[in-house]
């Protein structure tokens, strides 16, 4: 029975550093909103980390109240709780497959970065769209429905709101493709000299 060919040495050692990658990307955060106005002329944001929500949330859920936007809190975010989980699991499936240099491994990761990555664009959208649309209808004042932009500017009554990636996300994204180049360009440096 033939035994499946192990990952080359430099595969296994870009696996090594998407692990590295992925756990500093951790300690960062990876979204942010910031919204200026007249009388926030140094604005106010919320920044999302993995495991927390930081920034004028106070402020921004007393200001949210006049629209009926309901209270931004990470209590409303479970995703908080296991997103911490799932980095460090994959960054200990990726050191494991460092070591051991199992293709087959190496292709689950790959797909869990996929999946990953595709529920969590889908999960902000799914939550900007949510705050943004389930207003109360009997709010002290009246804004039509609104879904910010994952990525890009808004203007929201006298707030103009810009979102985007932080430095976790591009620490995230370095992890991904250092794990696709170690896992698929394997066939590039694997190759025998004819």
């Amino acid at each position: 029975m033939k035994t499946a060919k192990k990952l080359s040495v430099i595969s296994r050692l870009l696996l090594l550093a998407g692990a590295i990658l992925l756990g500093i990307s951790a300690f960062f955060p990876w979204w942010g909103l910031d919204l200026k106005a007249t009388m926030y002329p140094e604005g106010l944001s919320i920044i999302v980390h993995p495991d927390k929500l930081s920034g004028e949330i106070d402020i921004l859920n007393t200001l949210n109240h006049y629209i009926g936007m309901k209270e931004i809190s990470e209590e409303g975010f479970p995703e908080l709780q296991y997103i911490p989980y799932v980095i460090w699991g994959l960054v200990a499936f990726l050191v494991l497959d460092a070591i051991l240099g199992c293709r087959k491994l190496a292709y689950v990761i790959c797909l869990l970065f996929l999946v990953g990555g595709a529920l969590g664009v889908y999960d902000m959208y799914h939550w900007l769209h949510t705050f943004g649309t389930e207003l109360d209808p009997d709010a002290p004042i009246y804004v039509d429905p609104f879904v910010p932009p994952v990525i890009g500017q808004n203007q929201l009554a006298n707030f103009t709101t810009f979102s985007s990636f932080r430095i976790g996300f591009y620490f995230l994204v370095l992890s991904a493709f250092s794990v696709f180049v170690g896992t698929w360009g394997e066939r590039l440096w694997a190759k025998k000299p004819s």
